[in-house]
């Protein structure tokens, strides 16, 4: 099976790099074009409702050859960043070029969210579950390792090239990665047999709601992710304001933004690599979760509170807090893997991301209130201090 973990790895690699390179040259044209925190905070919306809402396709993840899928959603989204290249042409028509634009990149995004809970439902089929670990942190480290010059790279192209050309490259890469889903070899366990296909129908549903009560009787995991609901709503908040934020501190260009992801970049990949190196936490995940998320959390607060006076230290917190959140979304991404079956995993995997992820779309539009009329400073310091209330919530109740 080492063939289909590497052709999977490295067809994930290209999907980062091209999501990565539409999300940012998307994210920087609203907001050199529109000039409005609001509007900004349209593409976060966007962004979090989806992830709000893809225990939806669960079912279907769980129920179609998984090659075939990756396959379809690549293709989808070839075409949707030809798309989007070609709409940068239409500057006179700003209003319709916005809608059409978000449109690209709502589906592109319903794309990711099919094609990313793929990994975590095959990779238990195709991996011995003593392997599990170390894999899991294989494929983090190599993103992360991407990830120090990936974002870098993707600002400075649409610094220094046009917005067309960013999403024809961001095509080009879509493209590589098609190629290697199509070369996947599956266990069998992962091939829909014609009788199952009775689930697209009325049972959809009743197939739906069978991940949630899987889920629900793992009543350790669900304590664990309600309270990141909570404080995911100041995640919201922070993203609208982390582009003016670098801008306001760092530089005004997109290569700011681009730093300071870079950071967290390094932050996240040495996480992986302290993760790789030890077994899982798993027994100890409870204080796991307190530590990793109050020191995130501590960092996030000492970023807001530094940037007055030492700016470059902003870079230091944000590598600091990526760090300490990587350790923890490892060992817990291992935790679901190992606790439920790889059938069910496609629906246990978009359930936790809808519960996690549900408070960030009204995040993001408070997001955009709160830049506009407090600065981008207070929505960093408001997700520092959530994170260090919910590790302290952990620490009480989690004894």
């Amino acid at each position: 099976m080492f063939k289909s973990i590497s052709r999977l790895l490295i067809g994930r690699i290209a999907t980062n790099i091209a999501d990565s390179l539409f999300y940012i040259t998307i994210l920087w044209y609203f907001k050199i074009i529109f000039h409005s925190p609001m509007i900004l905070s349209l593409v976060f919306i966007a962004d979090s409702t989806i992830d709000m809402c893809a225990f939806i396709f669960g079912p279907l993840i769980d129920r179609v050859y998984i090659k075939n899928l990756l396959k379809y959603v690549t293709v989808g989204q070839i075409i949707l960043s030809i798309v989007a290249s070609i709409l940068f042409h239409f500057k006179n028509w700003k209003t319709l070029t916005l809608v059409l634009l978000l449109l690209t990149y709502i589906l592109s995004t319903i794309g990711s969210t099919l094609i990313y809970p793929a990994e975590e439902k095959i990779l238990p089929s195709i991996v011995n579950k003593n392997k599990l670990t170390k894999v899991n942190s294989l494929f983090q480290v190599t993103y992360r390792i991407l990830d120090l010059f990936l974002d870098a790279l993707a600002t400075v192209i649409v610094t220094y090239f046009s917005f067309n050309k960013a999403m024809v490259i961001s095509a080009f890469v879509f493209t590589i990665a098609l190629g290697f889903y199509a070369k996947l070899y599956l266990p069998r366990n992962l091939i829909v047999s014609e009788k199952d296909h009775d689930y697209f129908t009325g049972k959809y549903l009743q197939y739906l709601l069978k991940g949630w009560y899987v889920l629900k009787n793992e009543g350790r995991i669900l304590l664990l992710i309600i309270p990141l609901a909570v404080t995911n709503l100041f995640y919201g908040i922070a993203s609208v304001g982390m582009p003016y934020f670098s801008s306001q501190y760092l530089t005004k260009s997109a290569i700011s933004y681009g730093g300071l992801e870079l950071f967290s970049s390094i932050g996240g990949l040495l996480g992986s690599l302290i993760v790789s190196k030890i077994d899982t936490l798993k027994p100890n995940l409870e204080q796991l979760i307190v530590i990793c998320l109050g020191l995130a959390g501590i960092s996030v607060v000492l970023e807001a509170l530094v940037a007055n006076y030492i700016p470059w230290l902003i870079l230091i917190f944000a590598l600091s807090s990526a760090f300490w959140i990587s350790i923890m979304n490892i060992n817990f991404e291992v935790l679901i893997q190992e606790s439920f079956s790889p059938r069910i995993l496609g629906r246990i995997e978009t359930i936790n991301s809808s519960i996690i992820n549900c408070m960030i779309p009204i995040g993001s539009f408070l997001g955009g209130l709160i830049v506009q009329h407090f600065g981008a400073g207070i929505a960093i310091l408001l997700q520092g201090l959530a994170e260090v209330l919910t590790a302290i919530f952990y620490l009480i109740y989690l004894r």
